[in-house]
């Protein structure tokens, strides 16, 4: 959630667009209640699934959990974030997202893998992702788990 100046605070939402959902939407948080109150909303991404946004609160970040997989920077001015350059390639399926030591690091459900995207200094991707970690194997479930499906990735805050 983002402080968005006087009573109101900013959430912002993803949802899938190939089931019908607006994609990424803001809406007003009344701090007194939790009403929600639709802002904006922006399609420009499909199925953005999962946010992040920066410490600072000036960029938010989105996976499209398609089998293509992507990762997009929007900045946060106003009601409706605004893109920030070119949705960068990750996994397929990517559904987390980490921001970490100047990188946004991606989950890919469908992949299997971690990927990491530098960032420019400006919260903007700053290229093609610059790493990943594909894992292997299979679960005991044979008949679901033909594969391995990276579902989350957190930084060591410690370093």
């Amino acid at each position: 959630m983002a402080d968005g100046g006087g009573w109101q605070r900013r959430a912002f939402i993803g949802s899938f667009t190939a089931a019908g959902g607006p994609g990424i939407v803001t809406a007003a948080v009344a701090p007194d209640t939790g009403a929600l109150t639709l802002l904006s909303s922006l399609d420009g991404l499909s199925d953005p699934s999962y946010l992040a946004l920066a410490p600072d609160g000036d960029t938010l970040y989105a996976v499209s959990e398609t089998a293509e997989g992507t990762v997009a920077a929007y900045r946060v001015t106003g009601d409706r974030p605004e893109p920030v350059g070119r949705p960068v390639r990750v996994g397929g399926g990517p559904t987390h997202l980490g921001l970490y030591d100047g990188h946004v690091l991606t989950a890919d459900y469908g992949s299997g893998s971690v990927t990491a995207v530098p960032l420019r200094p400006d919260g903007g991707l700053a290229g093609p992702a610059s790493g990943a970690l594909r894992h292997t194997g299979a679960g005991p479930h044979t008949r679901r788990q033909q594969g391995p499906h990276a579902h989350q990735v957190q930084a060591d805050p410690s370093g």
